[in-house]
């Protein structure tokens, strides 16, 4: 592809789903960059959306590509997208991410302009913003929605209660943006929410087509073949989840849970999957962090500690938070495990069903 500038081309990849809320900010952000416009490239991938997402996506001169809303999911959708992208970088820019300056893809792209090992570049935190949903200002001031992806040390973005990078992986240098050094064991959850990544190395190098591409496993395929090497830019990006209250976010964590790893859906993508949030050696980190939710000592003083560095009564959602968790994943686990026995007792009785309970 022609440059312009000397400043590489990107292919923005965008999966779409009745994402009227929030699309226009996150399209507007992206034609409203200090970058030249000739040099980037929106592709909307759709899931088969009933509100006017298509007629935005089409107001900011994206290519839209439509699919079965049967097979419709975020990382699906990015698949289709990867699949007819022609740019050198490929950057996921979610429907619900906004760009919160104009500068902010000329910063982004500088690692891979300066250093041509680095594969993929993150922001170093999520965008804080007093203005946003309690729920959003606690996700971003955390650096992940999970505390339990906090308490094993996967988060992909730095909280606001640190100063410098102490997320997974070796630190190489830090020149405006920490280069980061990956082993294949010790990966946070990095590839969404403005991920950047070589488009060819991606290519040659992972699993990316549709059915095979999850947002982290693409990463594990990378740094098993030697590309490992990324940066975390000091700059932030907006992600509106959107969530009304933390019970509408729990029952979206268990509907997640049953689509990735408990449900009947989930055993065909755990066929293909190459991410482990947890291995078997450290099975003591997860019982350690059910220990600290269940408890609630430890998140109330991670609380206290971040609410020192920013006065935000959402830091204080992190105890509810924990034992929300437990109980979600308690739940959806006994829940797989009754429908394993009953179905189990069905074959031997010589009845079958796939419906679960």
């Amino acid at each position: 592809m022609k440059h312009t500038n000397h400043l590489p081309t990107i292919s923005i990849v965008t999966a779409t789903y009745n994402s009227i809320r929030t699309i226009e900010r996150c399209l507007q952000s992206i034609r409203t960059q200090n970058y030249p416009q000739q040099n980037i490239e929106i592709i909307v991938v759709d899931g088969g959306s009933i509100d006017t997402t298509l007629s935005i996506a089409k107001k900011y001169n994206a290519r839209i590509y439509t699919i079965d809303p049967k097979k419709q999911n975020a990382e699906y959708n990015k698949s289709i997208g990867i699949k007819n992208a022609k740019n050198e970088l490929l950057a996921m820019i979610d429907h619900d991410n906004v760009l919160p300056h104009a500068q902010w893809l000329s910063k982004m792209v500088r690692p891979f302009v300066e250093n041509k090992n680095i594969v993929g570049v993150e922001t170093l935190r999520y965008q804080y913003d007093k203005k946003e949903s309690l729920l959003d200002r606690y996700f971003a001031l955390f650096g992940t929605g999970d505390p339990f992806v906090w308490y094993l040390g996967r988060s992909d973005r730095l909280s606001y209660m640190f100063d410098r990078y102490n997320l997974a992986g070796e630190v190489i240098s830090d020149n405006g943006y920490y280069i980061i050094k990956f082993s294949e064991n010790r990966i946070p959850t990095v590839g969404a929410n403005g991920f950047i990544v070589r488009r060819e190395i991606l290519m040659d190098n992972a699993q990316a087509t549709p059915g095979k591409y999850f947002d982290m496993d693409v990463n594990v395929d990378l740094i098993k073949n030697g590309f490992d090497t990324y940066a975390f830019v000091d700059d932030a990006i907006l992600h509106l989840t959107g969530y009304g209250n933390i019970w509408s976010y729990l029952k979206r964590r268990m509907l997640f849970m049953n689509q990735y790893h408990m449900g009947e859906k989930s055993l065909e993508r755990k066929r293909v999957r190459r991410y482990e949030i947890f291995t078997k050696k450290e099975l003591w980190r997860l019982v350690l962090a059910i220990f600290y939710c269940v408890t609630l000592i430890v998140p109330f003083y991670d609380s206290l500690r971040g609410w020192i560095k920013i006065r935000d009564r959402a830091w204080f959602l992190h105890p509810l938070m924990g034992v929300g968790f437990v109980f979600i994943y308690s739940w959806v686990i006994i829940r797989h495990q009754i429908t394993v026995h009953l179905k189990a007792i069905g074959i031997a009785m010589g009845v079958t069903t796939s419906k679960p309970i």
